[in-house]
């Protein structure tokens, strides 16, 4: 009964006492927290450069460091004050030996020759990393850079440019020529373009700007062997258009483009100034020696000439002969060309006014304006050219301005070429041939 009750009270005693287990974990969360705090920092450091980022690029990955910085920062302080306290209340009992576990096994016997043959051969491992890294310099050197890497949105946005002062018929005319040629592509599976401007006060283009989306096919529905590139540069090749400016980008991108910098291709040179015609000059200037830099595609200067506007002086002996006044020729000017309310229609919610002036023809027509019949007090009915002379005359198609100044641009995009070095040889070469300006 005696040696029952020893060997029972023996076996009941804890294989290791409290203070000693205690002592395990303080021993090895020192040793162990010290590596993962600092590994944790070198982790935070890595992502110092983003935080140098600039423009679109900076608005982009900015929340992501900083979100991870913060994480990481109260990972290291917790790495050292929480994780031993959580430690000594749930590690307890007695562990198997890591030799147990058959991943670590495994790992180990992968592990353990390489790390005996690197410290036996100490500086031959040393040598083997130098020329990798001496290897690398030239690849990296050669490599380009880029401020965002491309993103496939599997979506093309065709965005041509065509005369300034081309008419509502013809623009329409384009864009339908357009989209059945885009559809002839057999990858293309859904077209969708507009002229102009959209029903909303912050869409400004001009209808001389054509927006086309090209939706594609499922990439294994594509032709054996042909890329997005060959895709866009097949299209380029059957839209040459006379009088009309191409220009390739992807929905998404273009968006952030506009909204970042202003500008609707992937690189602008903005030309400021108080002379449009100046501005003009210069930008075209700057069109020509940009052209032939390797990778810049789709160049072209943003139309501040060419908008045609309708004149009409009024001559004031003359209306004073008739008995007239100057409202009353612009008066009926206004309701011949501008239109004037007769009612109003109400469609659902809606509320439209209700306008007469002449057909487009004669809106087009010189000739048809200045027989515009006025009426006299005394005289009849007259000509408005007998009163007023008309004509056209060249103005800017749309006044661009940003920090109370008039603004201009040359915009292009960037193909089979990173977009980092394509800027510098830019930059440089506007440098050295437009110093004297």
């Amino acid at each position: 009964m005696k040696f029952l009750k020893i060997f029972s009270r023996k076996k009941e005693e804890p294989w290791i006492t409290e203070e000693e287990r205690l002592a395990v974990i303080e021993k090895s969360s020192k040793q162990v927290s010290r590596g993962v705090f600092y590994s944790t920092i070198i982790i935070i450091t890595s992502f110092l450069p983003v935080f140098m980022l600039t423009g679109q690029e900076g608005k982009l990955f900015h929340p992501l460091a900083y979100t991870k910085t913060f994480i990481m920062i109260v990972d290291a302080v917790l790495v050292v004050t929480l994780a031993p306290v959580l430690i000594s209340f749930f590690m307890k009992g007695k562990f198997k030996d890591e030799n147990t576990n058959p991943v670590n096994r495994v790992l180990e016997r992968v592990y353990e020759p390489v790390i005996r043959w690197c410290m036996k051969w100490r500086k031959t491992t040393i040598g083997i990393n130098i020329a990798a890294l001496v290897i690398s310099i030239p690849l990296i050197i050669s490599l380009g850079s880029e401020f965002m890497p491309p993103l496939d949105e599997q979506s093309i946005l065709f965005m041509p440019v065509t005369l300034p002062d081309i008419s509502n018929a013809e623009a329409k005319r384009i864009l339908q020529v357009q989209d059945k040629i885009i559809h002839s592509v057999p990858e293309v599976d859904k077209v969708l373009g507009k002229a102009g401007r959209a029903s909303t006060a912050t869409d400004n283009s001009p209808i001389s700007m054509i927006e086309t989306i090209i939706m594609l096919k499922p990439k294994s529905e594509w032709r054996p062997g042909i890329t997005k590139k060959d895709i866009v540069n097949e299209l380029d090749a059957k839209l040459q258009i006379p009088g009309v400016v191409n220009g390739w980008t992807q929905p998404i991108i273009n968006r952030i483009n506009m909204l970042a910098t202003g500008v609707r291709t992937d690189v602008g040179v903005k030309v400021y100034g108080q002379n449009l015609d100046t501005i003009y000059a210069v930008s075209e200037k700057v069109k020509t020696a940009l052209e032939g830099i390797p990778g810049i595609k789709d160049l072209y200067v943003e139309p501040i000439t060419g908008g045609k506007y309708l004149v009409i002086d009024i001559k004031r002996e003359e209306i004073g002969r008739y008995g007239l006044n100057i409202d009353d020729v612009n008066m009926m000017v206004e309701s011949a060309i501008g239109g004037t309310p007769i009612t109003r229609t109400i469609e659902g919610r809606q509320r439209f006014s209700v306008n007469v002036r002449l057909a487009q023809d004669y809106r087009n027509s010189l000739d048809q304006l200045k027989r515009i019949p006025v009426q006299t007090p005394a005289l009849g009915t007259i000509p408005l050219s007998d009163v007023a002379d008309l004509r056209f005359e060249d103005g800017p198609p749309m006044i661009n301005s940003e920090n109370a100044m008039l603004r201009g641009a040359v915009l292009f995009n960037v193909r089979d070429r990173d977009l980092g070095s394509t800027v510098q040889e830019a930059i440089d070469k506007l440098n050295s041939d437009l110093s004297s300006l």
